[in-house]
């Protein structure tokens, strides 16, 4: 089992979600916390409620490491969108990266548009969610990641327009 994972979720303006997982990058070893997004991708319709959404976030972090990225994939939101390169791939989406490590628990960090960079995803500077139990014996409260997932977009939309 894993220590570590990572996920991108990406949305758009109906709030249909394109969950990313991550997978260790091609060439290191085990011990590497190096990882990349997988080209494989879930979707969930707009419309979902919390217990849909935790269902949906679940499946994505469960396809963390299944495979073996390779420099030959197109990646997952190329592949959804059928786009070539990222920028143009994800004009129109918002992005949430998560991350979830043992005992520690899950870290929703939203992302906004880097305008120097061509279209690349920045963390929004000092702002993260941190979802976990008191210990690691207590269970998280039903709705407490989809609660902090809905923060986040929040986040996105006072950044956006501002």
């Amino acid at each position: 089992m894993h220590e570590h994972k990572n996920i991108s979720i990406y949305y758009d303006s109906s709030k249909k979600l394109i969950g990313v997982p991550c997978g260790r990058k091609k060439g290191l070893q085990f011990g590497d916390c190096g990882t990349t997004s997988l080209d494989i991708y879930f979707e969930l319709e707009s419309g979902y409620d919390d217990d849909e959404f935790e269902i949906f976030l679940g499946k994505v972090f469960d396809a963390c490491f299944t495979k073996i990225p390779t420099s030959e994939d197109t990646t997952a939101i190329q592949k959804y969108t059928g786009k070539k390169g990222y920028a143009a791939a994800t004009r129109g989406f918002q992005y949430v990266y998560i991350s979830w490590s043992k005992g520690e628990g899950y870290t929703f960090i939203p992302m906004k548009i880097d305008p120097k960079h061509k279209g690349a995803f920045v963390g929004i500077k000092g702002i993260s969610i941190v979802v976990t139990p008191y210990s690691n014996h207590i269970p998280l409260e039903k709705g407490a990641l989809a609660l902090a997932f809905r923060k986040a977009m929040e986040v996105i939309d006072e950044i956006n327009l501002s």
